[in-house]
């Protein structure tokens, strides 16, 4: 038992040792002065792809320091070698392969701008848009990196229709607009607690006009109709829940909508309070120019009774 043990102990001695001379080894590699730029350059895509032994079941193989000095190297030492120009592309990949999203996609775009014409340049597009897209958050988080995910799979798609790698990116196309729908929806329910339904259909007519495509576009239609109904706009309601009804019959929204429509047949959007208080200021104008009125004909009357009085009293006062 005791011998076991031992032979245990000395067995996770000597994987710590081989395992820390491996890392010391891989901090300890130096760039070759005497390899030319193809050199140079294989032999950084050998250390990212992992073919240089060591124990790739432990440390995968790669040393992406490595790999990163041996490609700064060419760039610095073969500056207009189509090598170097590749050994920029090769580092966006270092740094996509190393979990760095952020820093690949810098390095996509500035290869990009400086060499757009290259044979390399779709490539370099897609992993642009694949870089935003890993790091892309749950719906109530910022979206930027959604958009900019959406944005360049989308360039990516119109640039190379051709390309293998179309329908990956309309599939994840299709997700960041779906994320982003789902994201107006969100807000939009924010506000309709708060009884904002003004601020609340703003956000589901979103989705209706730039998400038509998405899978909340049903569930959008239904929200703002009910939005437009707890803010009295009862036309607005009836023809955004009748196009729910119609197109989408068979949607779990559509029996609500139906539902809803019942409950606003027939209602009719109150007057505003100012339009209210316009309407009690014209009556009451028309009540005082209909005294007035009254006022000003019994005043003619009574003067023509003193005329007629005093006519009277003058025909009696003459001599026969």
């Amino acid at each position: 038992m005791n011998r076991v043990i031992a032979d245990n102990k000395l067995f996770v001695i000597l994987f710590l040792t081989f395992s820390m001379l491996y890392v010391l080894g891989c901090g300890s590699k130096t760039t070759p002065k005497d390899m030319n730029d193809e050199q140079l350059y294989e032999a950084a895509v050998d250390e990212l792809q992992g073919k240089n032994g060591g124990f790739p079941w432990i440390f995968g193989g790669k040393d992406y320091d490595t790999t990163l000095k041996l490609l700064k190297e060419v760039q610095l030492r073969y500056t207009y070698s189509p090598y170097a120009t590749l050994a920029e592309l090769r580092t966006a990949d270092t740094y996509f392969d190393r979990g760095e999203y952020e820093t690949a996609a810098i390095e996509y775009e500035e290869f990009l701008k400086r060499h757009p014409g290259h044979k390399e340049a779709a490539y370099a597009t897609y992993r642009l848009a694949l870089s935003f897209y890993k790091e892309v958050r749950s719906p109530d988080r910022d979206p930027t990196f959604t958009r900019e995910a959406l944005k360049w799979f989308t360039l990516f798609v119109d640039e190379y229709p051709g390309s293998p790698l179309v329908p990956d990116a309309e599939q994840r196309i299709q997700k960041c607009r779906d994320r982003l729908a789902k994201r107006e929806i969100q807000i939009g329910n924010f506000y309709n607690k708060r009884k904002n339904y003004k601020a609340a259909a703003n956000r589901y007519s979103v989705v209706v006009e730039e998400y038509p495509d998405s899978n909340n576009f049903e569930e959008a239609l239904y929200l703002l109709g009910r939005a437009y109904v707890k803010s009295d706009q009862y036309e607005l309601a009836n023809a955004t829940l009748n196009i729910l009804v119609e197109q989408y019959p068979d949607d779990k929204y559509s029996g609500k909508a139906s539902s809803l429509l019942n409950e606003i047949q027939g209602k009719s959007a109150p007057l505003p309070e100012v339009e209210v208080e316009a309407v009690e200021q014209i009556d009451e104008v028309q009540e005082i120019e209909t005294i007035e009125g009254a006022d000003g004909a019994q005043e003619v009357e009574e003067i023509d009774e003193v005329e007629e009085i005093q006519e009277e009293e003058v025909i009696e006062e003459v001599p026969q």
